[in-house]
């Protein structure tokens, strides 16, 4: 599987965060940089429904010493956390 550009990886992940996690709920106003931990956006469960969701949509399995809360503070985070693991692989 080819390394997805950041910007698609942000799109995709925007998109489930808002569908799946905020049932499409647009007044949460949602963007890359929301803090999805601080606001309740993600917890435990959510948070291993992603990282299916990542291994499914992008390849990439995430390793348990990366499933800390730096790497997923926001969807940036997310992005490059995926980023740096595409780029491990290939």
């Amino acid at each position: 599987m080819s390394v997805v550009s950041r910007d698609k990886v942000m799109a995709v992940l925007m998109d489930y965060i808002q569908d799946r996690l905020l049932d499409g709920d647009q007044s949460v106003g949602l963007t890359t940089e929301t803090p999805l931990l601080e606001w309740g956006i993600l917890n435990s469960i959510e948070t291993a429904r992603l990282v299916s969701h990542i291994r499914t949509e992008f390849g990439v399995r995430v390793p348990p010493s990366r499933m800390v809360s730096k790497h997923f503070g926001s969807v940036e985070a997310i992005a490059d956390l995926i980023g740096s693991l595409q780029e491990a692989r290939a």
